[in-house]
Parts: structure tokens; C-alpha cells; sequence
């Protein structure tokens, strides 16, 4: 055993990495969960595809709806698997300059990176949650099933905040982190 009796062999009671603070481990959990009900819905528009063209060539009589059910879950896809995907640092990246930066700039340019992500995240959601709020005043809906195009603008949008939240969690994370090099001891920033 090494250091304290942990019951784990080769346990080591001091990580390299510190504990995420509980706020942060929540969202987290937060955001996989977005990305399971992302690959759920992915996994729902499949199907409705399948059984739209079975319904189609086989027995001549198209899925209704099944089109707008396909468009709704294609958006849907994407804004819930957002946040997963940022916080795993999953976004395009483009380090022609930066990789040749010293390493304190680097960290300056990928928070400023961060929040920019974070503020123009934010300005999407305002403005998209500003559309479904006309859409819901219009009364507008999807033609077959009916669905207010409104309240699906605004669910967008509230994962477009979820997905900012994950950009100014990154920024803290890359302010918060040691300079390589730096002893794990002296605390150094």
C-alpha cells in the first residue's frame, strides 16, 4: 500500500488532478445527461425515418408527421449534445499561432477564447429565446402535429445558456489552472 490504508492497492490518497468543486461536478452531470437525451433523440429520429420509409414503399401510406418529428429531433440533437461537447473541450480549435505562444499568453488567449464563446453563446439565446416569444405571440405551430414553434425556439435557447455556462466553467478552469512546471507544492497559478 502506498500513503494511507485506502483498501485499494496501489492507491494513491494525494491525486494529480484536485477534486472538481461540487457545483462544477453537478453541471457536469448535468451536461452528460443533455448528451444521453441527445443520443436518445438521435436514436428516436432513426427510427422515425425507418418506419417512415417502411410506411412509405411498403404499406403506401407515409408516417404523418414524421417529417416534422425528424426536423424538431435533428435541432434538438444538436443543442443538447452543445454543452457536453464544450465541456469536454470538443469545439474546433484553431492553434496556428497559439501552440507557438508561451505558455502564460496561451492561457490568456484560451480564456479570452472562453468568454468570447460564452458571450456569443449567451447572444444567440437571448436573440433565439427573443423569436420564440414572437413565434408563441403568433400563435405559430407546425403544420401536421401541431407543436408551438415557439416553445421549441425557447428550449433551444435554454440550452444555448446551458452551453455559455459551460464556456465561462472552461474559462474558470483555465484560470484556475498551474503553470507547467510549477510545483504542485508552492500553490503557484
Amino acid at each position: 500500500m502506498t500513503g494511507k490504508d485506502t483498501g485499494k492497492p496501489g492507491a494513491d490518497p494525494a491525486p494529480d488532478h484536485p477534486r472538481k468543486p461540487a457545483l462544477i461536478s453537478a453541471f457536469d452531470s448535468l451536461c452528460l445527461g443533455l448528451a444521453w437525451l441527445s443520443g436518445l433523440i438521435a436514436a428516436c429520429v432513426m427510427t422515425v425515418t425507418f418506419v417512415g420509409v417502411v410506411m412509405r414503399y411498403v404499406f403506401r401510406n407515409p408516417l404523418m408527421g414524421g417529417f416534422e418529428m425528424i426536423e424538431i429531433g435533428m435541432g434538438l440533437i444538436v443543442f443538447t449534445a452543445l454543452p457536453w461537447m464544450v465541456r469536454n473541450r470538443g469545439n474546433i480549435r484553431v492553434t496556428i499561432l497559439s501552440d507557438r505562444f508561451p505558455p502564460g499568453l496561451g492561457r490568456v488567449a484560451d480564456f479570452i477564447g472562453q468568454i468570447l464563446g460564452a458571450a456569443l453563446m449567451a447572444f444567440v439565446a437571448w436573440r433565439v429565446w427573443l423569436q420564440g416569444d414572437r413565434l408563441l405571440t403568433y400563435n405559430e405551430v407546425t403544420m401536421e402535429l401541431r407543436v408551438p414553434k415557439g416553445l421549441i425556439a425557447q428550449g433551444m435557447s435554454v440550452m444555448l445558456i446551458i452551453t455559455a455556462l459551460a464556456f465561462v466553467i472552461c474559462a474558470f478552469e483555465v484560470s484556475r489552472r498551474r503553470r507547467p512546471g510549477a510545483g504542485a507544492e508552492t500553490g503557484a497559478l
